[in-house]
């Protein structure tokens, strides 16, 4: 500190610059300075007003907040009710109940909050339980596709195997020897003059497909006339 004048000191601190521009601007709406604001403040307190300062900051700011709270409300019911005259009781009643009402609302929701919770968990820990048993599920039924499967499997090979020994196989059938007239007939269980009048009368290929529906083994006959024999059409 340095001196300024007779039996004066000049007083420096640190202030954070937001506050400080905050606190010159409301000296000014008042009227003063911060300089006389500040030694006020000093004078208040080395005079043991403490309570006084202390009201300064805490119960008369209280009761200027309740105030303000107070005359907004007011504001606020007047302009609801859209006239000049002073709220009624019964929008008093009306606010006071709704306050009543979230207050509730908002404690009930608190409340149920463990419980909503608690419920939460037991959905998840039941769904847990069906996806596993669905897994186990799934299982089951791809083990028994596989088994379906290598069933199948084993069928087809069994029926290519039955099919390839079986003498009807043309690599294992017989070579059919050409036939007469009267043979092919007795083949057909029709007469000689039955093969001998559709062999004349059809085309090549539908006799063939004839004999074909006749013959037991679903087999087509053609005509040599070469040889004058009938044969397995080819």
């Amino acid at each position: 500190m340095s001196k300024t004048g007779r039996n004066k000191k000049l007083a420096s601190f640190n202030c954070d610059q937001r506050i400080w521009e905050q606190f010159i601007a409301r000296c000014k709406s008042k009227g003063t300075t911060a300089t006389a604001t500040l030694l006020e403040f000093i004078k208040l307190y080395l005079d043991d007003s403490q309570d006084q300062l202390d009201a300064i900051g805490g119960n008369n700011l209280d009761k200027r907040l309740d105030s303000q709270i107070k005359a907004s409300v007011e504001k606020y019911l007047v302009t609801s009710n859209n006239s000049n005259a002073s709220p009624t009781n019964e929008t008093i009643i009306a606010i006071c109940e709704r306050l009543d009402k979230l207050e509730s609302e908002f404690s009930n929701e608190s409340n149920g909050s463990n419980s909503n919770q608690t419920t939460v968990i037991d959905n998840l820990a039941n769904l847990e339980q069906k996806i596993e048993k669905m897994t186990a599920r799934m299982t089951q039924l791809a083990e028994a596709i596989i088994k379906i499967q290598d069933y199948l499997n084993n069928q087809q090979k069994r029926g290519q195997k039955s099919y390839y020994n079986n003498s009807s196989y043309p690599g294992h059938t017989p070579r059919m020897q050409p036939l007469t007239e009267e043979g092919l007939a007795k083949r057909l269980g029709v007469s000689p003059e039955s093969v001998r009048k559709e062999r004349i009368n059809l085309p090549a290929p539908l006799f063939v497909a004839w004999c074909k529906a006749k013959d037991r083994a679903g087999l087509g006959w053609e005509f040599n006339e070469n040889t004058g024999l009938y044969q397995p059409a080819s």
